[in-house]
């Protein structure tokens, strides 16, 4: 299991490398664009977005420049907080902990979050969808993804940084079923192939849930 202090001093020591290597990856995974096109589109005039586990905003920039101006990027990291705020000075970023959300009930009008789980446990992730839920207004949509299958990948390095990590992969069922149980209903569940040129090349999970 990771420890918050785990991930904190992975995610602080590989910003910048991190940052460096995956700003413009959006622009080699179009089916990410394609899907990160029409959720802005539906939620661009609806009020305050949340784009959870940011990391240096490449997401957050997407949808911002994609028409969801009132948008906050939320991190762990402190490092990749100043990363994101870096690399776009005009958009909100700030720290937050997914386990345990600093904002009141009903805030936000929609929710990003993109391989933000990968470090948690199912009790773990219950936990979190229970904070999004808590935060979403209802009818308000949360999109996310992540690594589909049943593994648990250790990095003991990254970018030449000494790290004690652990990548979880999730049945998209299971993830589904925690959804359920949260307070969402799934709008749309679709799995993808790896791309063969990606640096983790791994079967990939996209969730689009609506708060009840």
């Amino acid at each position: 299991m990771n420890s918050q202090e785990k991930v904190l001093n992975c995610y602080n020591q590989v910003a910048d490398d991190y940052a460096a290597e995956r700003w413009d990856e959006i622009s080699k995974t179009h089916f990410d664009r394609w899907l990160l096109k029409e959720f802005a589109a539906l939620n661009k005039d609806k009020g305050p977005c949340a784009d959870f586990g940011c990391g240096p905003g490449q997401t957050t920039r997407f949808l911002y420049d994609n028409g969801i101006k009132d948008i906050t990027g939320i991190d762990l990291s402190p490092a990749m907080i100043s990363a994101a705020r870096r690399l776009s000075p005009e958009i909100k970023f700030e720290t937050g902990d997914l386990l345990n959300i600093a904002y009141s009930p009903g805030h936000f009008e929609s929710a990003l979050a993109f391989y933000s789980i990968v470090h948690f446990t199912n009790d773990q992730i219950r936990k979190c969808f229970g904070e999004i839920n808590r935060v979403l207004k209802t009818g308000g949509d949360f999109l996310f993804s992540f690594h589909a299958g049943d593994e648990i990948v250790h990095f003991d390095k990254a970018h030449d940084k000494e790290v004690d990590i652990d990548l979880y992969f999730f049945k998209t069922d299971d993830i589904i079923a925690l959804l359920y149980k949260t307070g969402f209903n799934i709008i749309e569940a679709i799995e993808r192939r790896p791309y063969e040129d990606a640096k983790f090349p791994s079967r990939r999970a996209y969730i689009w849930a609506g708060k009840k």
